[in-house]
């Protein structure tokens, strides 16, 4: 989970103004906006620096550095219009020229940015009178969205902007926000101050263990999380800290997902992957361990996102044993049909929901064996699927572009190793279409495949969960909360 950053408009009179304290339960990886693909970075970054676009609390793309957009050419071309007057925190102005050159660093720069694989069909980018054009080999209807991950910044008056920055060199920052030192790598906390006005200091600390972070938040050293706590942890702090704190609850984005490694001789087997799905009571361990915290998936897509289509798969143990039965596996005289081996960490939620995963598939004969790892080596043989079966999250998911990413054969995010023709069919033309209403249709189909198919079982998408101090409370309704727990729009960001 991700601390989400609170900035109320009018939390301080005027005069000095105390920080405004948040607790992070992860630390940045770097601010560096060309490197930081971590959430906790891009959460930051979206404070320190701007760009040509932003999300809204509803994932809306908006406005950040541009006032406007429009297309042209069938989606090939996109000129985005620039707010006059805006200045970096050095006072240089953020011209179309400077834009341009910003973004060709992001496109092409040596070394090359990570984020330049966002943006497969982007050949050029020139300035034209108060704006900025894209021009792209094919249609790409979200390119709206994924531009704003490309941060403006310098090193310096005179710099050229976005280039990447010598080791140690401090950065020029744009966002609503200046750090008050800059360091790519952030020790135990940051201090922030705003850079316009009504936007008063904020400090940032990160605290890793969560009993610690926990302490803190209760001795009053802090002012507000947003997902920084386990569900039990939440939920104690509701339940029994209702007197000094507010735990004010969103839905969210974020989905937990199961993931079946179709690399794998058992789980290629559509029975297998469909038998586990029903033997799954997701109702019940919803009700019973996770009540108001999240609800029913039926895609990868919540239901509050436009391009989304909800599936109902229905727990059936009976049908489970029915599925396994005509694929052969019969009940052994210890009751067990097959062993698959199950890929979790030993933090409390993945083993807990592990050894109720254990004990429903037990019932149909399939017995789970847990391969209990280390996070970072959980993330390391996740990505190279190495795994058989497992659970995961993905978070912050604004739009249907992470159906291409998690399902089109040979993408690197297709962790499951699935590879469909007609899946492939409609990803290619929803990714070049331009009509709404037509690349809609595409992923509809698209969704329906994927839960037909099953590569992917959806299981819950999370709430997001703020926990502030009872005399601020009032000043975050619950509508103010980003859908994918983003920092931005708790902080004023908008210009």
């Amino acid at each position: 989970m991700f601390a989400v950053v609170l900035i109320p408009h009018d939390v301080c009179a005027t005069g000095p103004r105390q920080p405004f304290t948040i607790l992070m339960d992860q630390v940045p990886a770097t601010l560096n906006p060309r490197h930081a693909m971590d959430a906790a970075g891009q959460r930051i970054g979206a404070l320190l620096f701007a760009s040509l676009t932003r999300f809204d609390a509803g994932l809306r793309p908006v406005g950040d550095i541009a006032a406007s957009w429009n297309i042209a050419e069938g989606g090939r071309r996109w000129r985005f219009v620039l707010r006059p007057g805006l200045k970096d925190h050095a006072g240089e102005n953020i011209t179309p020229e400077r834009m341009v050159a910003c973004l060709e660093e992001y496109r092409r720069g040596n070394p090359r940015s990570p984020l330049a694989a966002a943006f497969p069909t982007w050949v050029a980018t020139r300035a034209y009178g108060d704006s900025v054009v894209l021009e792209l080999s094919s249609p790409d209807p979200y390119l709206h969205h994924n531009v704003s991950a490309l941060k403006f910044f310098t090193a310096g008056p005179g710099s050229v902007p976005c280039r990447e920055p010598v080791s140690g060199q401090a950065i020029v920052t744009s966002g609503s926000f200046k750090l008050e030192k800059w360091e790519a790598s952030p020790g135990i906390e940051v201090m922030l101050h705003g850079a316009r006005a009504g936007i008063g200091p904020l400090k940032i600390v990160f605290v890793r263990e969560e009993t610690t972070r926990v302490l803190k938040f209760v001795r009053g050293e802090a002012d507000a999380m947003q997902n920084a706590l386990s569900f039990s942890k939440t939920r104690w702090m509701k339940e029994k800290m209702s007197d000094r704190f507010k735990v004010i609850e969103r839905d969210g984005v974020n989905v937990t997902y199961m993931s079946f490694n179709m690399r794998d001789p058992v789980m290629a087997r559509k029975e297998v992957r469909l038998a586990i799905a029903k033997a799954i009571a997701r109702e019940d361990l919803v009700r019973l361990r996770y009540p108001g915290f999240v609800s029913i998936a039926g895609s990868l897509l919540s239901s509050r996102l436009a391009e989304s289509v909800q599936t109902d798969l229905q727990y059936n143990p009976r049908e489970a044993e029915e599925l396994l039965e005509r694929a052969g596996y019969k009940r052994g005289p210890n009751g067990v049909r097959l062993r698959i081996k199950y890929k979790t960490t030993p933090m409390r939620e993945g083993i807990e929901n592990a050894l109720v995963f254990q004990e429903m598939l037990r019932k149909v004969g399939i017995e789970l064996v847990l391969d209990v790892v280390e996070p970072a080596v959980f993330l390391t043989m996740f990505r190279k699927g190495a795994y058989q079966l497992c659970s995961s999250r993905w978070v912050g998911v604004k739009d249907g572009s992470i159906l291409y990413r998690s399902l089109k054969s040979g993408e690197p995010g297709n962790r499951a190793g699935f590879s469909d023709r007609l899946t492939d069919l409609w990803l290619d033309g929803a990714m070049r279409e331009a009509d709404d209403t037509r690349r809609k249709e595409l992923l509809k189909k698209v969704q329906l495949r994927m839960m037909d198919e099953l590569p992917y079982f959806p299981l819950w998408f999370w709430n997001n969960s703020l926990v502030v101090i009872k005399e601020l409370a009032s000043r975050f309704p619950a509508e103010g909360i980003s859908l994918s727990g983003s920092l931005e729009p708790l902080a004023g960001v908008g210009r």
